[in-house]
């Protein structure tokens, strides 16, 4: 299944003091199995975070593109160490107690 396509650019501003960087922007286009500006501005929404604007931007972008490398390469074992950790993560990111599947997590409490 085709996934989202997105052109990514980085242009640089600044250096550590402040002074200008003359470095040409660089622009790539991936591939992604989400549909990262929703992420964005779902994340941008949350209260719980430790960012807000620009950096939950950041933390959006760069979350989904990474764990979409981990994702297509999930069999390699640069990502062994990873694995588990990363997915416990997620889950702790998305509100999910360990045991509890996604769609668990969406459901109401049941009253007992």
């Amino acid at each position: 299944m085709p996934g989202y396509r997105y052109r990514i650019t980085v242009e640089p501003i600044a250096d550590r003091k402040g002074d200008p960087i003359d470095k040409a922007p660089i622009s790539f286009e991936v591939e992604n199995h989400d549909e990262i500006l929703s992420i964005v501005e779902r994340l941008g929404a949350r209260e719980d975070l430790p960012f807000t604007g620009d950096k939950s931007k950041a933390f959006a972008v760069g979350l989904k593109l990474f764990s979409e490398s981990l994702l297509e390469n999930r069999k390699h074992p640069l990502f062994d160490d990873l694995r588990d950790s990363f997915r416990a993560f997620m889950m702790t990111l998305k509100g999910i107690k360990r045991g509890e599947s996604a769609e668990e997590a969406k459901e109401e409490p049941k009253e007992g």
